[in-house]
């Protein structure tokens, strides 16, 4: 098995008084952009962003070095400073779908991660608990090409398959399984992406977007647990690769489209899921580059803006658009998932 690493520093564990004492970052106007974190061109290779309820914000890159990727996990701190949180695979093959993909963190605060390795000994999603201690998900080797996680109301995981048109479910503890498979999930054969970006919408919705087909499908999940049959709620040009997805208070998407300058659409957007209306959530288009991810700041964060990831593939004469992170104002808080939530959602008696 591949050599893995848990890296934490005094840096990384802030005290309750350190995050008290940290400001609350001021909103930023609706539309508006600012850079959180800017990495090095033509070598990091940021994808999935996840951030805790203090406002850290953990970000999976994949860092060149030499021929590979070094499939890792940043941390940046409430006082801006970043370091190298986890290393999962020193060395998997360079490649736009292959490494630390998406990331997630569960109510207990413990993060997870999506490793694309392909290397029996490490491929799958991963858990780190808040104590340092790593396990792989039972069953999650199997997945062909693990990307994005979600969590339902009771903290049951789904994970989208993008390369097999699926969603594995987990439960919180014991193994996980094929949930759904589906021709609204599944890639165009000449590119590859299916389901991608996933988000969970209380009572029982989850939304997935497939970046091949350029739509974003609803999934209820039903009361025995199973999956309904996916119903497309938006579709369209402006959807064309998407990528990230995560869902507001008011049950309003949005979703990141990694290669909208191509199509000449917009690089944010908000899906309404009941009409599927799209509209864009910035005229600031010169602010991204390729992005892949998104999620609603937290915390001593701002709880108004959508925290994105830039993969960086064209930086070229563009320092704003470099890999890293920026942030847009979009004028509403992200979704709460809570306890009493599921309680209300499934009822008395009904185990998943």
């Amino acid at each position: 098995m591949r050599a893995m690493a848990i890296i934490t520093s005094s840096i990384l564990l802030l005290s309750s008084a350190q995050v008290l004492s940290a400001p609350v970052q001021r909103s930023l106007p609706a539309g508006r952009t600012e850079s959180v974190l800017a990495l090095r061109p033509l070598i990091d290779l940021p994808e999935g962003i996840a951030i805790d309820p203090r406002g850290s914000i953990f970000v999976a890159n994949r860092r060149l070095e030499n021929d590979t990727r070094v499939s890792e996990i940043l941390e940046i701190a409430l006082d801006g400073t970043v370091t190298v949180f986890a290393t999962l695979d020193p060395a998997v093959t360079d490649g736009i779908a292959s490494g630390v993909l998406g990331l997630a963190i569960d109510s207990q605060g413990d993060l997870y991660a999506a490793l694309a390795s392909f290397d029996p000994s490490t491929h799958g999603v991963w858990r780190i608990r808040r104590g340092g201690e790593i396990e792989r998900l039972p069953g999650s080797s199997r997945i062909v090409l693990p990307n994005a996680i979600a969590f339902d109301a009771r903290g049951n995981i789904y994970v989208t398959d993008s390369g097999d048109g699926a969603i594995w479910r987990f439960p919180r503890t014991g193994p996980g399984k094929l949930w759904i498979r589906h021709a609204l999930l599944a890639p165009d054969p000449n590119f590859g992406i299916g389901a991608n970006g996933i988000a969970f919408v209380p009572p029982r919705d989850l939304f997935v977007a497939n970046t091949d087909l350029g739509l974003i499908a609803r999934v209820r999940i039903r009361h025995d647990g199973k999956a309904d049959e996916p119903e497309i709620v938006a579709a369209g040009i402006e959807l064309l690769t998407t990528d990230g997805l995560t869902a507001d208070v008011y049950g309003n998407l949005h979703a990141v489209i990694a290669a909208a300058p191509a199509f000449g659409t917009s690089s944010l957007v908000q899906v309404d899921p009941d009409t599927g209306e799209i509209n864009s959530s910035t005229a600031r288009t010169d602010a991204f580059d390729f992005p892949t991810s998104l999620a609603f700041g937290r915390g001593r964060r701002d709880h108004k803006s959508l925290y994105v990831v830039n993969s960086g593939l064209f930086p070229e004469g563009r320092p704003e658009a470099a890999p890293g992170v920026i942030r847009v104002g979009v004028g509403v808080p992200g979704s709460p998932v809570s306890s009493r939530q599921a309680a209300i959602a499934d009822g008395p008696g009904q185990p998943h």
